[in-house]
C-alpha cells in the first residue's frame, strides 16, 4: 500500500469524496479532463484496458498486440495524426511488459481496488 502523510491522506480523502459526488460517466469525464493531463488520463485508461484483457485471460504478448497502435490506410501510425482539439501530436498506445506485470500483480490481490471495481461491474458486488 502506498504511504501518505496525514495532510496528503486528508487531501486524498477530499479528492475521493469529490469523485464520489459525480453521478454519470460524462460528469466523471469532465472532472478527469480538468484534473489530469491527456497523458495521465491515457495512462490510467491503458492500465484499465490491460486489466480487462488480463481478466479475459490474455497473455502478455496478446495484450501487447491488442493495444499496439494500428496502422491507418495511409500507412501512418496514430503518432502521425494530430489531436484536432489541441493541435498536438497524439501519443501511440504503447504497453510495456512492466506495466502489464504491475497491473497483473494488483489484479491478483483479492482485496485490491481492481478486484472490487471489476466485481461490481460484473454484478458480483463486494
Amino acid at each position: 500500500m502506498m504511504e501518505f502523510d496525514k495532510d496528503e491522506r486528508t487531501a486524498l480523502d477530499s479528492l475521493y469524496k469529490a469523485i464520489l459526488t459525480l453521478k454519470t460517466p460524462e460528469e466523471l469525464h469532465q472532472f478527469f479532463e480538468d484534473l489530469c493531463s491527456r497523458n495521465e488520463l491515457c495512462s490510467m485508461l491503458h492500465r484499465w484496458q490491460i486489466l480487462e484483457l488480463i481478466d479475459q485471460g490474455l497473455s502478455y504478448e496478446e495484450i501487447i498486440r491488442e493495444l499496439a497502435p494500428d496502422n491507418t490506410s495511409s500507412g501512418k501510425t496514430n503518432t502521425d495524426e494530430r489531436d484536432s482539439k489541441k493541435g498536438k501530436e497524439r501519443k501511440a498506445t504503447k504497453v510495456s511488459s512492466t506495466t502489464i506485470s504491475r497491473v497483473k500483480a494488483c489484479y491478483n490481490n483479492p482485496d485490491g481496488g481492481y478486484r472490487t471495481a471489476l466485481g461490481r461491474l460484473k454484478g458480483e458486488g463486494k
